[in-house]
């Protein structure tokens, strides 16, 4: 199960553009990108994001991250997104867990990764949960745990990401019925304390 690389450029584009809009710089930044008036986008995005509009520092982070009407820039992306994060965005928490991850713009540290992959798969996230699980299939910042790996597996499943199934087929192959039924258990206790209105994993 090969980490994938953060999110596609499609998808970033596609977060874009379906960020709510707020008023003030937030949403003069919008109106600036859409007439390609990129300088004062930017500076009406970093205003906003400096009071601590989090959409702002979200597109700030995506924006620099891919270069999109920007010069690239990890170390900013990192930056915005951790400002966001700390905020409780899930989509910052994930990214930023993906480059603690991969080690873009900043020092590769996998625990710093699973506690940010962590914060947004406890949030919803199914992404975040299928990252969550990769980490504890092999063991990155984390003891290998194919329970626990499994537990994450079927949650993403559950939240509709088609990954889910297959990874937890494949860790299966490595665990005893017993181990398979305790992370069922895991399961059906985070579903009770995060997600009642979740379907139940299959027994």
């Amino acid at each position: 199960m090969k980490n994938m690389r953060l999110t596609t450029i499609a998808g970033f584009a596609l977060a874009l553009l379906t960020l709510p809009a707020a008023a003030g710089d937030f949403e003069d930044g919008q109106k600036f990108f859409a007439n390609k008036d990129y300088a004062r986008a930017v500076e009406s995005l970093t205003k906003a994001a400096e009071q601590g509009n989090i959409k702002a520092q979200l597109q700030l982070g995506i924006r620099y991250f891919i270069g999109l009407a920007v010069t690239q820039d990890y170390q900013l992306a990192v930056y915005w997104y951790l400002k966001a994060a700390e905020q409780g965005s899930a989509s910052a928490q994930l990214q930023l867990g993906g480059m603690y991850d991969d080690g873009v713009g900043i020092t590769q540290d996998y625990q710093q990764a699973l506690i940010w992959y962590l914060k947004a798969a406890e949030q919803g996230n199914a992404v975040g949960q299928i990252k969550l699980g990769n980490m504890y299939t092999h063991g990155k910042g984390v003891m290998q745990d194919y329970i626990e790996a499994h537990k994450w597996f079927s949650i993403a499943d559950a939240s509709g990401h088609a990954g889910g199934s297959k990874n937890r087929s494949l860790v299966e192959k490595h665990m005893t019925p017993a181990q398979i039924n305790e992370a069922k258990q895991r399961v059906s206790e985070w579903t009770a304390e995060h997600s009642p209105a979740l379907p139940k994993v299959a027994e």
